[in-house]
């Protein structure tokens, strides 16, 4: 399967203007719209990955987003962890970088969204086959 059919939702000049022609560049541009029409972050992030796994079933998604403050994140078809530390930072990373045993597996099919204080797991619903 193919993603050209959610190319044909974003403006021709964005597709245009991409440095890079590959699924990953696709899948930030469908972010970015999302973004640049008001969504939040996390959402933003969801619903890209949804729209993505429908279109494209068996992609791996795992996505990480910052604006300085705040991390979304989702994990799906593959590994993601976080280290949360409230009040000083929260780290994600794809697998722990040490053997801190304070690092929790964020479950496959999963959005997180954190900040330096809380970090929020929320179940993705997988779309219709």
């Amino acid at each position: 399967r193919s993603l050209a059919a959610l190319a044909q939702g974003l403006p021709p000049a964005e597709l245009l203007s991409m440095e890079a022609r590959c699924d990953s560049a696709l899948v930030w541009a469908l972010v970015l719209n999302r973004l640049r029409r008001g969504d939040e972050e996390a959402q933003a992030l969801a619903d890209t990955v949804l729209e993505v796994a429908e279109a494209a079933p068996g992609s791996r998604l795992n996505l990480l987003l910052t604006n300085g403050d705040t991390i979304a994140a989702t994990a799906w078809g593959d590994t993601l962890w976080y280290l949360a530390e409230p009040g000083r930072r929260t780290v994600v990373a794809s697998e722990p970088y040490d053997d801190d045993p304070h690092w929790r597996e964020v479950p496959d099919r999963t959005l997180l969204a954190a900040s330096r204080t809380d970090v929020l797991l929320t179940p993705l619903k997988e779309p219709p086959a």
